[in-house]
């Protein structure tokens, strides 16, 4: 079987962040059907973690300027390499991003926000509200500079938003943008992105369906950053709401951040038992949610998706979050949605989950949705998208 020769630009070569860990089970799937798959980053961390040969080009973040030089090297790169296709992950450097163009196809990857939103995560930094505008209008540019997106009212914002709107251009001219969620997919177009040139191809999970027994002690698992918009706090808050015999344990995983430091005392002065694991490799989150009961995700953000769901639901548990950014979509008869922020709602919701006849629902249904969500059947599907590139 032979497929395309790719060349894959990304911003880093990792096993930790969203995005490096989607790369790092989907490039040797695809490389296992038939893909000749090349991979150029911004920065490589861990050699091994994509199990493909990588190059470094150190082109600039989604906070830096545009690099001339670093988008020359990437067309020397694809003068060598000659692939059929470029497939960008995470790439905010529009020099870079035009001289991908140069290739006979081009697809861009659409992980998260950053995209179309000076900011970044398309919500506001001083109220708890998401932005739903399309970037780069009037009153963008002026929620930029007085409401403090970005930079504040300073140079630095001005740059970045130029910046972010040479990007944004760049974009518009991809022959193909691969969405995970039609959340994601309704930003795209607010943002004038044909719908014939939008993709929707959900994630995988890592590793095997396969579901542990329900442990003797109840446990509630976080994973992912502890920051403030993935909703730690929130969840803390909401267990504490449960009466104390009942109340599960909370297990979170994730590495430590500024943000994070006055969250293991909050669960102490609201009487949550919580364990700090740190950071996980992907074999030991598996573990840790085999020993969970359910998993919860108070996202306080639009996320873009949501993958510790699926997760989640390839290992039997059932979820509880709120219903924010492309949650819903997934979601399901698997466990229960809740509207953002009702903290008492939410711990009810988790009572609700861990009844035995509710939770042995939630969790044969966890299984049977995580069976649209197998690596290869991705892989397969992101295929059928390169294909479809002028036929």
């Amino acid at each position: 079987m032979t497929g395309p020769r790719m060349l894959v630009l990304c911003d880093s070569v990792d096993r930790v962040g969203g995005t490096e860990s989607y790369l790092s089970r989907v490039l040797p799937a695809l490389a296992a059907r038939g893909a000749d798959v090349r991979v150029v980053a911004r920065r490589i961390v861990d050699p091994g973690a994509f199990g493909l040969p990588a190059t470094e080009i150190r082109w600039g973040a989604d906070d830096e300027a545009p690099d001339a030089g670093a988008a020359r090297e990437v067309r020397d790169a694809i003068e060598r390499v000659r692939p059929d296709v470029v497939v960008t992950s995470n790439v905010h450097d529009a020099r870079v991003m035009a001289a991908a163009r140069t290739a006979p196809k081009l697809v861009v990857r659409v992980h998260d926000n950053r995209l179309f939103c000076p900011q970044g995560d398309r919500q506001y930094p001083h109220f708890p509200a998401p932005c739903t505008l399309a970037m780069a209008t009037t009153t963008c540019l002026a929620n930029a500079l007085v409401r403090g997106c970005v930079a504040g009212p300073n140079a630095r914002t001005l740059r970045m938003l130029r910046s972010r709107r040479a990007l944004q251009r760049e974009v518009l001219l991809a022959d193909r943008l691969i969405v995970s969620s039609h959340f994601v997919a309704g930003i795209c177009s607010t943002n004038g992105v044909p719908s014939a040139r939008l993709a929707l191809v959900p994630p995988p999970f890592a590793g095997s369906i396969a579901a542990s027994a329900r442990p003797a002690r109840d446990r509630v698992l976080f994973a992912g950053r502890l920051e403030r918009d993935k909703g730690l706090a929130s969840l803390i808050r909401a267990l504490s709401r449960i009466e104390p015999e009942r109340r599960p344990e909370l297990v979170v995983a994730g590495a430590p951040t500024s943000q994070s430091r006055a969250l293991p005392a909050l669960a102490t002065r609201l009487g949550v038992d919580a364990a700090f694991l740190g950071k996980l490799s992907t074999p030991e989150l598996t573990r840790a949610i085999d020993g969970s009961t359910l998993v919860a995700v108070p996202s306080l953000w639009p996320e873009p998706f949501g993958l510790m769901g699926i997760e989640s639901f390839a290992r039997g548990r059932p979820v509880v979050a709120y219903g924010v950014g492309g949650i819903p979509e997934w979601m399901g008869a698997a466990g229960l949605l809740v509207r953002r922020g009702d903290e008492r709602t939410f711990a009810h919701a988790i009572e609700i989950a861990l009844r035995p006849e509710r939770w042995d629902a939630f969790s044969r249904a966890a299984l049977a949705q995580a069976a649209a969500y197998r690596v290869d059947d991705h892989a397969a599907a992101f295929l059928a998208v390169i294909a479809s590139i002028g036929a």
